[in-house]
């Protein structure tokens, strides 16, 4: 139950346009205000904080507040509540979830959405999340706009497209234009050798001499596309390097941790969030489902297999920073060999040592420390593998 100084508690459902706002009396749990919808504005903002004024009654501490975190909508009433004085629950969305299902309810609207998270904040279920500083939503921002997955091709190569869009435009193209040309878009790495290849193969090409003006329209406009793109995140990669420096964490990470370089550290970053809302490392390795997990039944003996209910993301950037790491480091490379040599495979043997490197990123964060390879990899004692 919700404690005894508490009065009313205020459940709010979040969405983009409106907010929906339940409150039930404590602890009768008689309905105060049924589920009501408000404008997610600064008026419908007003209108919630007079309602919250006449049931606090002077006194904000006889009010409980659960507002659910549904990605960032919840920002902008979160800070107002806060700026009237109002202390907030910042309840996860899946924590909520189940409420609804040890309710046994099936209908799901906003209303009844406002109603369950009342409900639970009058059975005292609710179990705050951690509201993160400032800086750490920037990462997820900057993060999620690089392709990092995307070819984007060699900007000399776009730079010539864009110029000569064809086979056939190539092949009619005088070579000392051609080599002035290729010397501008590779900065000279590129001269009269290449020039003249190039020359030769566009006059023998076998390319369709169909719709040729039509197609190098095309493909001129994708080269001036990607050319603006490649400057749109060279911008990025600028404006991530910038909030690098002037993240305490990120530097820590970036200089010790082995792998990590600016793109691992900032998606780690991003997707990690604030490590002090996990209060011990096993909470980090299921976030980032890379706990096993076994499925049995009866006589069924199912394999062991990585729960992978996490963001994605986040194992990714772990497991190619500990490519890396096993490349580069020797105390990392020896403890892959050390795996390999008990009969893992290699995927499995960089999965295991991802989740190891987890661990020694959450333990960094969380304590200050400084890397430290004797302590992660301790010397096997005499006798053993």
């Amino acid at each position: 139950m919700a404690l005894p100084e508490i009065r009313c508690v205020v459940g709010i459902d979040v969405a983009k346009s409106a907010h929906v706002v339940c409150a039930l009396e404590a602890p009768s749990g008689a309905v105060r205000l049924k589920s009501t919808p408000i404008p997610a504005t600064g008026a419908g903002y007003a209108q919630l904080v007079e309602w919250l004024d006449t049931w606090a009654a002077g006194d904000p501490a006889q009010l409980l507040i659960g507002l659910e975190s549904t990605g960032s909508l919840w920002e902008p009433l979160y800070d107002a509540l806060m700026r009237a004085g109002y202390g907030v629950l910042l309840l996860n969305p899946h924590q909520t979830a189940s409420w609804a299902s040890s309710l046994g309810l099936r209908a799901k609207t906003d209303g009844i959405d406002a109603h369950t998270l009342a409900r639970g904040l009058l059975a005292g279920w609710a179990r705050a999340s951690s509201v993160p500083d400032e800086l750490v939503p920037v990462f997820p921002e900057l993060v999620s706009h690089l392709p990092e997955h995307a070819d984007l091709g060699a900007p000399a190569v776009l730079h010539l497209l864009s110029r000569y869009s064809s086979a056939q435009a190539l092949a009619q193209v005088a070579l000392d234009e051609l080599q002035q040309v290729l010397e501008e878009v590779s900065e000279r790495h590129w001269g009269r050798a290449q020039a003249q290849a190039l020359h030769d193969l566009a006059q023998h090409s076998a390319a369709s001499t169909r719709a040729v003006s039509a197609r190098a329209v095309v493909v001129r406009t994708l080269a001036l596309h990607l050319l603006d793109l490649h400057a749109r995140v060279a911008e990025l990669d600028a404006a991530l390097a910038d909030l690098l420096r002037s993240d305490p964490p990120s530097q820590l990470l970036q200089g010790q941790v082995p792998g990590l370089g600016p793109t691992w550290t900032a998606t780690i970053r991003a997707e990690l969030g604030d490590v002090s809302r996990f209060s011990q490392v096993d909470q980090v390795v299921a976030y980032a489902g890379l706990e096993p997990r076994t499925h049995d039944s009866g006589r069924f003996a199912g394999q062991r297999r990585l729960s992978k209910r996490g963001p994605g993301a986040l194992r990714h950037a772990l497991y190619m920073a500990t490519l890396v790491a096993v490349r580069c480091r020797p105390e990392w490379h020896a403890q892959y060999q050390r795996l390999l040599d008990r009969g893992r495979a290699k995927k499995e043997a960089l999965t295991i040592l991802a989740r190891k490197l987890l661990k020694v990123i959450y333990h960094l964060l969380r304590t200050g420390a400084s890397y430290d390879p004797a302590l992660i990899f301790p010397a096997p004692l005499a006798g053993q593998p």
